[in-house]
């Protein structure tokens, strides 16, 4: 008899906590106002991902827990809500002026226009799921029958059919402001001797850092036999396994060995091709990286090209090469970045001040040359966003959004002497803006870079001159 009891009273307390088990992941596995999520496409099970080559495109990818697929959902009154990117701070938006059937989604800067306000609602008849309609009438979409990776999301009347029906997942309360990073609480493994490692680990833009393979835990080595290729070993704190982080514009870095003052460079955009460590040479996309974060701590390192760096054939064993392939997020694709003290010693002894990167190995390359007066005179034809880097005697233009004309056709007076220098714009023909993003110092190859952006749905002619 006691024992039935207590079977019974198991019985019963098994079902409660199984009821209880399916409440928070009910609570969990919905939208509840404001807050972070993951959001999934019923159709297609993919997660809402921003696009880490371009920071701008919203498309469908499978689920990686990325920032890049994480949302900040947060109230905008009158039962309206904006979806901003926790990679990126921008919000959901229509890629065009005017929404339409088949508009692109992109992520774009907070502004004003009624198409960043999405109303969630649940569907009447799919428990669970819900649909993402603009205060202009438009749902949010994943084109029909289109299951692949990398699929632009668009807009579309409302039908309600699963490419138009979302899952959220929330994974925290929206915080009311940006927390300090906690301190590192111990010295990561393999520091080596001499090397101090920074209380804020990760990548925290232009410094000195260790990187680290998750897959494997050894970290990126010049293999020192020939100065070039790039491996992974176990840590020993040594200038061949410290990295100098320099802006390159645009969002990208060079990523230059302490040891010997050469930078990372992709020998190639296909997959396979071996990253080595080569002279800089300004201007060279295949020397140019974007840091992706994806939490926890991890990043991908993109080349300039949209692949990712790699340890081949998964290894994880001292001396496998570091190659670039086509991004899939798996460990081996995934690196920490451990800052270093900038009072770091170099071999020898020397150190550095905590203002500047001391460039072993370059040689006279940072000594400026003598001012002399001029200016550079561009015509071309922009659609929605390009960039241009000056440097010297030359132009190179690099599509950010919108349709590719790549046909400007500049004159220089002189050649933009390689100095720190005062630079303005002159517009002559212009409909959008012509901005400089970075002027030239010493830090950046002397190296001036241009923004160009049309507002318009067509593209336009453009004319100005840059005087220094």
């Amino acid at each position: 008899m006691r024992r039935g009891i207590v079977l019974a009273t198991l019985m019963l307390l098994g079902i409660a906590i199984a009821r209880s088990d399916r409440q928070i992941a009910a609570s969990q596995d919905a939208f509840t106002g404001p807050g972070r999520y993951r959001i999934e496409i019923v159709a297609t099970g993919k997660a809402l991902d921003l696009k880490i080559e371009d920071k701008k495109t919203l498309q469908q990818w499978a689920g990686s827990g990325g920032r890049n697929q994480q949302w900040d959902v947060e109230d905008a009154g009158n039962g309206y809500f904006v979806i901003k990117s926790v990679e990126t701070g921008n919000v959901l938006d229509c890629a065009e002026k005017k929404a339409r059937d088949g508009s692109g989604v992109i992520v774009a800067g907070r502004g004003n226009s009624e198409q960043q306000l999405w109303k969630i609602a649940p569907s009447e008849t799919n428990s669970g799921q819900f649909t993402i309609i603009s205060k202009v009438g438009k749902a949010l979409e994943a084109p029909a029958g289109k299951r692949d990776d990398g699929v632009r999301l668009q807009l579309w009347g409302p039908h309600g059919l699963e490419n138009q029906r979302f899952r959220f997942t929330r994974l925290a309360d929206l915080e009311p402001k940006i927390r300090p990073r906690e301190p590192s609480p111990t010295t990561p493994i393999g520091a080596g001797a001499g090397v101090s490692v920074a209380n804020n680990s990760g990548f925290l833009g232009k410094g000195r850092y260790r990187i680290q393979s998750v897959l494997s835990g050894y970290f990126l080595d010049l293999k020192r036999e020939d100065n070039q290729s790039l491996q992974q070993w176990s840590g020993s704190g040594a200038a061949n396994q410290q990295w100098d982080a320099e802006d390159a514009g645009g969002g990208y870095f060079y990523l230059r060995c302490v040891e010997t003052g050469k930078v990372l460079e992709a020998s190639g955009s296909k997959d396979g091709s071996l990253v080595l460590v080569k002279s800089g040479q300004p201007g060279r996309d295949s020397q140019k990286w974007r840091v992706v974060d994806l939490g926890n701590g991890q990043a991908l390192i993109v080349a300039k090209s949209g692949k990712v760096l790699d340890v081949k054939d998964s290894a994880r064993t001292e001396g496998a090469r570091i190659q670039v392939w086509g991004e899939h997020r798996a460990d081996n694709q995934r690196f920490r970045f451990d800052r270093l003290d900038l009072t770091n010693q170099y071999s020898g002894g020397r150190t550095r001040d905590e203002g500047r990167l001391s460039r072993p190995g370059r040689g006279n390359a940072s000594e400026e040359e003598p001012y002399v007066a001029g200016r550079l005179r561009w015509r071309g034809r922009v659609d929605q966003e390009i960039l241009l880097e000056v440097q010297g005697s030359s132009v190179r233009e690099q599509l950010v959004a919108g349709k590719s004309f790549n046909n400007g056709r500049f004159t220089f007076s002189v050649a933009m002497p390689r100095r720190a220098l005062d630079v303005r714009v002159e517009n002559k023909k212009v409909r959008g803006t012509v901005e400089i993003v970075e002027r030239p110092t010493a830090a950046n190859n002397f190296m001036t870079l241009l923004r160009i952006r049309d507002p318009q749905n067509d593209a336009a002619d453009y004319e100005f001159e840059l005087i220094w």
